[in-house]
């Protein structure tokens, strides 16, 4: 059985690789050679009077190769590091609950204390480093503040920052944009999204309504082909919004991103606030439904009052004549 990690029940040290252990034919305990044969008898030999046997205190821990550059913890069986590449064929394994590495005159930090506790988690990070710079904000940052769907927005904000390429796909702001960017809490992108998604369905709506005033109703009448053709335009024009928010709402939410990471950090926050200033809420979709859909009664109002004074004022311009 592997003891190492475990505590000598009589000096207290930790076991190691190479301390000579004996066990307890009775109870299991071990104990280091020398500190038995001081005793001449087993620690825990009020054990053997009750029947108890000695557990574990210390679980087997995988065994990892930390990397002599970047420090990352790469499997035992890597042969190159996952993150820089560098060879580990020379790398000494370790186990997760040890502080020291077996190899001689090793210089590294420990990746698994508490404050290192990140990088030994391969899917959070996608195996990047959590401190580099992103522009204003550290990549663990960053994740803290998407929250979810890291594994999709990570690769694309990397690329960003390295590379300054900003078109990216992203098939939910192709087909809801105001409800994407609300989702994501960017507000001033889901009210604009919102507000031309109404503009461009104006004329399906004009079209599509049959209770309209007199005066409004007559103009549709006498405009229907005008208004067939102004409907097409508003199509196209839709589609090319859509593919624009689509290609670049990534690239608006990085930034969106990156730009409240700054005002966080300048307001003095805590960082554990962080997730709570970004993420996703849900809730928020059906409050810019319900904008979008005042936003169109207000614009079909706003219509249909403009033709209501029209009339009004022709009106009154005929009696004045008469």
């Amino acid at each position: 059985m592997d003891f190492i990690g475990e505590r000598c029940p009589v000096c207290g040290e930790k076991f190691t690789a190479e301390d000579n252990i004996v066990v307890c034919p009775d109870c299991g305990t071990p104990h280091h050679k020398e500190c038995y044969a001081a005793a001449n008898k087993c620690a825990n030999e009020e054990y053997h009077f009750i029947g108890r046997k000695w557990e574990r205190k210390v679980q087997s821990k995988p065994l990892y190769k930390v990397c002599p550059v970047c420090h990352f913890p790469n499997s035992n069986t890597d042969t190159n590091c996952q993150r820089c590449g560098t060879e580990l064929n020379n790398v000494a394994p370790i186990a997760s609950d040890n502080n020291t590495s077996t190899g001689e005159n090793e210089q590294w930090r420990d990746p698994f204390s508490a404050e290192n506790e990140e990088m030994i988690d391969p899917i959070k990070y996608l195996g990047l480093d959590p401190d580099e710079d992103m522009g204003g904000a550290s990549l663990k940052e960053v994740t803290d503040f998407v929250g979810t769907s890291t594994i999709y927005y990570l690769p694309r904000f990397k690329r960003m920052k390295d590379d300054g390429v900003k078109p990216s796909f992203n098939i939910f702001s192709l087909i809801f944009p105001s409800l994407y960017f609300a989702n994501r809490k960017m507000w001033g992108w889901a009210v604009l999204a919102a507000f031309l998604g109404v503009i461009f369905n104006i004329p399906d709506l004009l079209l599509g309504i049959e209770d309209f005033p007199d005066t409004l109703a007559s103009f549709i009448s006498a405009n229907k082909q005008m208004i067939t053709a102004f409907s097409d335009i508003c199509v196209v024009a839709d589609m090319v919004v859509r593919g624009l928010f689509c290609f670049f709402a990534n690239w608006l939410y990085f930034r969106f991103a990156m730009n409240s990471l700054k005002k966080h950090k300048t307001s003095g926050r805590p960082a554990s606030m962080i997730g709570m200033a970004g993420g996703i809420k849900p809730l928020n979709m059906l409050i810019i439904t319900a904008i979008k859909y005042g936003i169109g009664m207000m614009l079909i109002a706003a219509i249909t009052c403009g033709f209501e004074m029209v009339s009004t004022v022709r009106d009154f311009s005929t009696l004045c004549i008469m």
